[in-house]
């Protein structure tokens, strides 16, 4: 069966890729169960564990899989979401950072997707090189809020943790997934996303608003840009202007592996999971496959990772553009 008779095909090979992919690493750690009480236990603080860590990520895809339908890009989500970090922490960490830098970093987040859908939307700007500036503007205003300076009040900040555990990470995923996935999903403003994506041009005389609909993926993305700086923050308690330099890397491939089109008009929330959990098992597994020796390498096997991750979007673009050009034939 082809991927064009059937779109599902793909996240399910997806599917497969993942659990392929855990028990090669869960092999190669040389984890050993001795009852299947072990095995349970084992993989429920696993996955627990892979998707706390990886929840900015899946926050990010979320926006990122609509940007890329509509055939643009957003590089600066990771300078984005360490600024809105930055600001935050310019706060004393006490009860009064839930009334102050909370809805400053939100406002912050807002702004600075808005931007970005302006200078696409209003001044025709090419999405990579408005995204391309406003990366490097973003982290320089890192650097001025922060200097060389690591802050963590939100140590301090009563209740901030559990935005940083599994139990309020599974919150924010559950209602933008499970509830917004399925809206979207079904809604008439994702099928003008596609069309967008597919003829910008067809798309206006359409009727469609193609610049409101930019300015709206772009300012989403800003949103979810504040979610995950807040549980980038609670998770690892403090931040500094250089935080999650490459970030956007990680989305990105994670999207594109996951079967959205770098062209526009062809994509998945689903498959933006998995491509993010993907390649979440497989720092994870980078992380953790000390059976290997690193002491017999040049080098660790943790530096690994970029040389993958490169293979993968290259790979990801590539079989996407199979599949539209059989889907079109």
């Amino acid at each position: 069966m082809n991927w064009h008779e059937a779109p599902d095909m793909r996240n399910w090979i997806l599917l497969l890729l993942l659990l392929l992919e855990i028990a090669t690493f869960t092999f190669l750690s040389g984890v050993r169960f001795d009852s299947a009480g072990d095995f349970t236990a084992y993989f429920q603080s696993y996955l627990g564990d892979l998707i706390t860590q990886s929840t900015p990520t899946l926050l990010l895809a979320f926006g990122m899989t609509l940007v890329l339908i509509t055939a643009g890009i957003d590089l600066s989500v990771g300078s984005m979401v360490a600024l809105v970090g930055c600001i935050m922490a310019s706060f004393p960490g006490n009860t009064e950072f839930w009334w102050t830098a909370v809805p400053l970093g939100l406002l912050t987040g807002l702004t600075l997707g808005f931007l970005n859908g302006a200078l696409v939307a209003w001044l025709d700007v090419p999405p990579i090189i408005t995204t391309l500036g406003t990366m490097i503007f973003y982290r320089g205003l890192c650097f001025v809020v922060m200097g060389d300076l690591e802050k963590a009040p939100f140590i301090t900040v009563p209740g901030y943790e559990w935005l940083g555990i599994f139990s309020g990470v599974i919150v924010m995923l559950g209602l933008l997934y499970l509830i917004g996935g399925p809206y979207v999903y079904h809604s008439r403003w994702l099928r003008e996303l596609f069309m967008m994506g597919g003829n910008r041009i067809a798309a206006r005389y359409a009727g469609i608003p193609v610049q409101r609909r930019t300015l709206q993926v772009y300012t989403l993305i800003g949103f979810l840009g504040f979610l995950a700086a807040l549980s980038f923050t609670a998770r690892n308690s403090s931040i500094s202007a250089g935080s999650l330099q490459g970030f956007e890397l990680q989305v990105i491939v994670a999207v594109v592996l996951g079967g959205t089109r770098v062209q526009g008009g062809s994509g998945t929330l689903l498959g933006a999971f998995l491509g993010v959990m993907l390649i979440a098992v497989l720092e994870e597994g980078l992380r953790g496959a000390s059976i290997w020796g690193d002491t017999y390498l040049p080098f660790e096997i943790s530096h690994l990772e970029y040389i993958f991750l490169g293979a993968l979007l290259l790979i990801g673009v590539w079989v996407s553009n199979i599949a539209h050009q059989r889907s079109r034939a």
